[in-house]
C-alpha cells in the first residue's frame, strides 16, 4: 500500500488503490446481487477500513477508496430497502484497523495496548461474527467504531488533541 502525501502519489497508483477497493465492489455486486434478490437471500460483506471512517495522513487516496465503500454500503443497503420491501438480502460493513498482513509498511501508535496490529485470525473471526449476526457496521477491534463517534461529537480542535496525542497513523514510504 502506497503510503506517502496525496501530492506525491501519482495517477496510476490513485487509479489501483480505486480500482482494487472500490470498483472490485461494484463488479462483485453486479455478479451475485441480482441472484440474491431474485432468490431473496444473500448477505453482501464489504471489507472497508477505519481509514474509511477518519482521514489518516499519507494514505489519502487509500482513506478516499474506503469511504467510497461505507457510502457504496450505506447508499445500497437504503436503496433496497426503499426500493424493494420484501427483499431479505442482508449487508455488512467491516472496518478493520491495521491487520497484521504485511500491507502497512510503517504504522505508528502511542498506545499499541488499545491499537496495535489485528492478527488475521482474529479479524476473520470477527468478520464471520458479524456477518451471521446481521451486523450493519462493526470495527476491528469493535470498541474503535464506538469511540470514533464519540470523538465525532467533540469539537474539531479538541479532536486533533487527541489524535495527536495518541500518535496513531502511517509514517511515509
Amino acid at each position: 500500500m502506497p503510503c506517502h502525501p496525496l501530492l506525491q502519489h501519482n495517477q496510476q497508483e490513485i487509479r489501483r488503490i480505486f480500482d482494487i477497493n472500490v470498483l472490485a465492489h461494484f463488479w462483485m455486486l453486479e455478479a451475485f446481487l441480482p441472484s440474491m434478490i431474485e432468490n431473496n437471500h444473500g448477505h453482501v460483506v464489504a471489507l472497508s477500513s477505519m481509514a474509511g471512517i477518519m482521514g489518516i495522513p499519507n494514505l489519502v487516496p487509500y482513506c478516499g477508496s474506503k469511504y467510497a465503500v461505507r457510502g457504496l454500503m450505506e447508499a445500497l443497503t437504503e436503496e433496497l430497502r426503499e426500493n424493494a420491501k420484501q427483499i431479505d438480502v442482508k449487508f455488512t460493513s467491516i472496518y478493520p484497523f491495521i491487520v497484521d498482513t504485511g500491507l502497512c509498511k510503517k504504522p505508528r501508535t502511542r498506545f499499541p495496548s488499545l491499537m496495535g496490529y489485528v492478527h488475521p485470525k482474529t479479524a476473520a473471526s470477527d468478520i464471520i461474527t458479524a456477518q451471521r449476526r446481521n451486523y450493519n457496521e462493526v470495527s476491528i477491534p469493535r470498541r474503535l467504531l464506538y469511540v470514533n463517534n464519540i470523538l465525532r461529537m467533540m469539537p474539531n480542535k479538541a479532536r486533533q488533541y487527541l489524535n495527536d496525542f495518541a500518535d496513531c497513523g502511517v509514517a511515509p514510504d
